[in-house]
């Protein structure tokens, strides 16, 4: 009788969680699915239950080099991030009053707000008077100054290394923890039986912290779809839509063009995406999981 008291109980204390979750999370998703599903004219809704705005949206020229650079920005953005988040997170889990006072500043860039980082690097990128390219060219690496948030073929992976900057030093410390909790004991072992540095890291320091790597990874992943401040402030979607991804591309519908339907649909597939990517992963991993400990 009191354990189903207590159940009750535990139900009721995580009742205004359940309720929050229902409230912000599915009932907007909820809307952005059925106004993808809604024709829009004059910002009025006719006609629930068309597919208009996908074939809107898969007819948009631009919609190819959306996906593109989304790609880049996610999948680049990611895989780049948590290789160098996992390289700092070796160097400072390391004991060293260095390494100790770099833990403490490390997250500064994390901690900026978004528009000031994002203005800071725009000033810095300039092609005219942006510090970075008037350095290159005092070093005579190149003749004049260089565009890279106006080149085309610069911008996007201008914007991912602005991403790393910025969200990298987390990542760094998350991994920096989960790899001083490795048990000593395993790593000696393995030392005393002659493995090299990198057998230690593939065999030892790897498997234990093979949870936290994933779980960063994903999370990484579902900030750098969510950001929106940086690479709009930075370039807007320029020069000529080659930094355009999909939550600048959605805004620049919805609020921009008041393309609301198209918008939405837009969001349903990044969402998709999104999803599949991350489910993906986690499946690969969990077979990884599984063949290491039948091993």
């Amino acid at each position: 009788m009191n354990r189903r008291s207590d159940t009750w109980l535990a139900y009721f204390m995580i009742l205004p969680v359940v309720a929050a979750v229902l409230a912000f999370v599915i009932g907007p998703t909820w809307d952005v699915g059925t106004l993808s599903l809604t024709s829009v004219v004059m910002g009025q809704e006719r006609g629930f239950g068309t597919l208009s705005n996908f074939r809107a949206l898969f007819a948009d020229p631009v919609f190819p080099t959306v996906v593109k650079n989304t790609a880049i920005w996610i999948l680049g953005g990611t895989i780049l991030c948590v290789m160098t988040g996992l390289a700092v997170g070796m160097f400072l889990a390391i004991d060293s009053k260095m390494t100790m006072g770099l833990r403490a500043i490390i997250l500064l860039p994390w901690v900026l707000p978004d528009v000031v980082t994002a203005m800071a690097w725009k000033w810095m990128l300039h092609g005219q008077v942006g510090v970075i390219g008037d350095y290159i060219s005092r070093m005579g690496l190149t003749d004049g100054a260089i565009s890279f948030l106006g080149n085309p073929d610069l911008v996007m992976w201008m914007l991912v290394i602005v991403l790393i900057w910025r969200k990298m030093p987390l990542v760094a410390l998350i991994l920096c923890a989960a790899i001083r909790s490795v048990p000593s004991e395993q790593l000696e072992a393995a030392r005393m039986d002659g493995a090299n540095g990198w057998h230690r890291f593939r065999f030892v320091v790897v498997p234990n912290i093979a949870f936290s790597l994933t779980a960063v990874t994903v999370i990484s992943m579902i900030w750098i779809t969510a950001e929106f401040t940086l690479p709009w402030v930075m370039t807007g979607g320029g020069p000529a839509n080659s930094s355009q991804i999909m939550s600048t591309y959605i805004y620049q519908q919805s609020f921009q063009f008041f393309n609301w339907g198209v918008g939405s649909a837009m969001s349903v597939v990044n969402l998709v995406f999104l999803m599949t990517v991350v489910g993906l992963y986690l499946y690969i991993n969990r077979r990884s999981w599984a063949a290491g400990g039948n091993s």
